[in-house]
């Protein structure tokens, strides 16, 4: 087996005594990707190969006379691998699906809180300038500078400019209910919100164990303090999230996206925002990556801005470990994977025809 991919030792070792040898190369070694025609030396005689950032051709893939049965460490293999050309080859490709939904719910929430109670703003007019600092309040008399636990209740003092809305009783919309969708609601649940959510693919069954209520995307922008958006860039998905809904949104509520930029009206948002259409945002994802230096969001004081990092946690490479470890422990004893991308190729595949020798 060649590992190419970040991997938590301990789910490995659930592998020892299947495998005869396992090699460790590019990124998840040292933090950079092979470069084709190494990967090409690496796989020479692999029977197994997880990657996750690598660069996997049809022609890597054409030049591997040993491989047998790939995983690609990604929600979405195909930003790495060339899943036509594997499926072609007859070469079964696993995947970890949400593997980074607990991360991305989490980091959602942080979110939400963030851009409604002005933590990043404050914490920023605390460390960088001195507006909160370098100021007297009318009201921290002589005799009342000892209270360490009144700042003001002057009307220019933070506890009056930056209140912001609790999440207790508030409704979240969630745009997508899929495995990121779902631990956003879970949490959210967990703040006693009441939670809705657009997403025709779901059965109802699950919904009503999550405890969410299947709205139309009409009465999501209506209803909704919170508006998330939770799901996957398709050709039905693109845009989804219009000019009208954003017009349809409350005076109050607030747009969180740590999905995809392609989901969503940019320009119309944009435009709610600097208007004070809507009440803020917080951003994750952009049309563009890096954000433009020039970007007009940059600008507003009703956003908070982060570098696309919802699915950053540490945590990601123990989740897709073990959730590829679960499926290759399957696959050695003859039964087939439970996360196949392909399933169609499995029984024709040279792994279940020939094995591994």
């Amino acid at each position: 087996m060649l590992i190419t991919a970040r991997f938590d030792k301990a789910e490995l070792n659930r592998l020892q005594p299947m495998l005869q040898e396992v090699r460790f190369a590019g990124y998840g070694v040292d933090r950079n990707k092979l470069p084709g025609d190494e990967l090409v030396r690496e796989l020479a005689d692999i029977d197994v190969f997880i990657v996750e950032y690598e660069t996997v051709t049809r022609e890597i893939l054409a030049a591997a006379p040993s491989l047998r049965l790939m995983g690609c460490c990604r929600n979405e293999p195909a930003a790495s691998v060339d899943i036509a050309a594997a499926t072609e080859l007859g070469l079964p490709v696993l995947y970890p699906p949400g593997r980074n939904a607990i991360s991305v719910a989490e980091y959602t929430v942080g979110l939400m809180i963030g851009v409604a109670r002005h933590i990043p703003k404050v914490h920023h007019l605390l460390c960088h300038t001195s507006e909160l600092t370098r100021v007297q309040y009318e009201d921290k008399t002589p005799g009342r500078l000892d209270i360490t636990s009144e700042w003001s209740i002057d009307p220019s003092a933070p506890f009056r400019r930056f209140q912001g809305p609790e999440l207790a009783e508030k409704v979240l919309g969630l745009v997508g209910c899929g495995s990121i969708g779902r631990e956003i609601a879970r949490r959210a649940r967990a703040f006693d919100m009441r939670v809705i959510t657009f997403d025709p693919y779901v059965p109802t069954t699950v919904l009503d164990e999550l405890g969410v209520q299947p709205v139309s995307l009409e009465e999501l922008a209506r209803e909704s303090d919170y508006v998330a958006m939770a799901a996957k860039v398709t050709p039905e998905s693109t845009g989804i999230f219009s000019a009208a809904l954003i017009r349809a949104m409350k005076p109050t509520a607030y747009f969180i996206n740590t999905a995809r930029a392609a989901l969503v009206d940019y320009d119309a948002l944009y435009e709610a925002l600097k208007a004070g259409r809507i009440a803020g945002a917080a951003l994750d994802v952009y049309p563009r990556e890096p954000i433009p230096e020039d970007s007009p969001f940059r600008e507003l004081d009703n956003v908070v801005l982060s570098p696309h990092l919802a699915g950053a946690s540490m945590d990601i490479p123990r989740h897709h470990s073990r959730m590829m470890v679960d499926d290759l422990l399957l696959a050695f004893s003859g039964k087939k994977p439970s996360r196949l991308l392909n399933p169609e190729v499995w029984e024709r595949s040279r792994f279940v025809r020939e094995g591994i020798n």
